[in-house]
């Protein structure tokens, strides 16, 4: 479930972010899909999970960042 999210929110990001970023958003993947398998029973689920989401928002950030320039850049 995580994952799917995940793999939304990547595929929803320009082109030129996800080639920059593709090693990291390979690892979150992996992470989450681990972390799906594993479900909410695992005493670690909430700590992965609040990893995770502050790495997903730290690539939030940078797309965020890079949209901006692009925009000054076409403006």
């Amino acid at each position: 479930m995580i994952k799917q999210q995940l793999e939304e929110l990547f595929n929803g990001m320009p082109n030129i972010v996800q080639e920059k970023l593709k090693p990291v958003m390979e690892n979150l993947l992996e992470r989450a899909a681990d972390l799906d398998a594993a479900g909410m029973e695992d005493p670690d689920y909430e700590d992965e999970l609040e990893s995770i989401t502050k790495e997903v928002n730290k690539v939030k950030y940078l797309n965020d960042q890079w949209q901006i320039m692009n925009a000054k850049k076409n403006n």
